[in-house]
């Protein structure tokens, strides 16, 4: 199955993520569960993160990012890219 990396960034304005924090790694541990979810974490200047999730098509994992509270309460924005894992 494809793995598509999504690369979420603070918005403008959205520094105070906070809020929307427990939902985020609610839907993560959901993902994770369901099999669609490879591994995930946070930048280290706290500037964002980034996981990668199993989806049969960009359209697939772009709806299941769409779904992240940080995105949908508009905390932050987000890039996918396929990603084609060598090792």
């Amino acid at each position: 199955m494809p793995e598509y990396m999504v690369i979420t960034n603070v918005s403008p304005g959205g520094e105070n993520t906070a809020p929307l924090r427990e939902a985020h790694l609610k839907y993560i541990g959901q993902l994770k569960e369901a099999g669609k979810l490879k591994v995930a974490g946070r930048f280290g200047d706290g500037s964002g993160g980034m996981y990668v999730l199993l989806a049969d098509s960009p359209q697939a994992a772009d709806a299941l990012a769409k779904e992240d509270p940080y995105h949908k309460g508009g905390g932050r924005s987000y890039v996918i890219k396929e990603w084609q894992r060598r090792f």
